[in-house]
């Protein structure tokens, strides 16, 4: 004789593991970003804010643009969260908004990385004028020009 609770605990064990794939994949990003790069001393909970607020920047200036490539080039991911919402016995949007908070928090992994090299670029530069800066940035995005290679000039090298 079976459990008269199992079935209705396993529908619940689908349920909370559909919804909270998002959240355990943010929680391990933020535990990542917090454990290679740990907050400022002198302003700690500043320093919080703008993490957290860069990864929601990041997550929706970088989210849109992988969550259109996804639609257009691998469909089959949001059929398979259709599908494991309905296994669920949830409605069939909840697996969509589980793919879309995954790569969501996926997008907004860079964003504190991105606001720090920015900081830190600024912070060199501490002293100098709007028009000093702009040549700085003039200059270094002039050398990384120069650095790479032009796609059209091959010069007969190996293909």
């Amino acid at each position: 004789m079976s459990d008269p609770t199992s079935a209705a605990g396993t529908f619940a064990g689908y349920k909370l593991a559909l919804l909270s794939l998002p959240v355990v994949a943010s929680l391990i990003a933020f535990w990542l970003g917090m454990r290679f790069v740990p907050l400022r001393t002198a302003d700690p909970r500043g320093d919080l804010l703008n993490r957290v607020l860069a990864c929601l920047v990041s997550g929706f200036v970088l989210g849109v643009p992988c969550l259109v490539f996804l639609m257009q080039h691998w469909p089959g991911i949001f059929d398979a969260g259709v599908r494991l919402a309905i296994v669920a016995a949830m409605p069939e949007i909840a697996g969509f908004f589980v793919i879309t908070g995954c790569v969501f928090v996926v997008c907004s992994m860079p964003g504190p990385w991105i606001v720090a090299a920015v900081f830190l670029w600024l912070e060199r530069r501490k002293g100098k004028t709007i028009t000093e800066i702009a040549q700085d940035l003039r200059d270094e995005v002039g050398a990384l020009h120069r650095s790479t290679p032009s796609q059209g000039n091959n010069q007969g090298g190996p293909l």
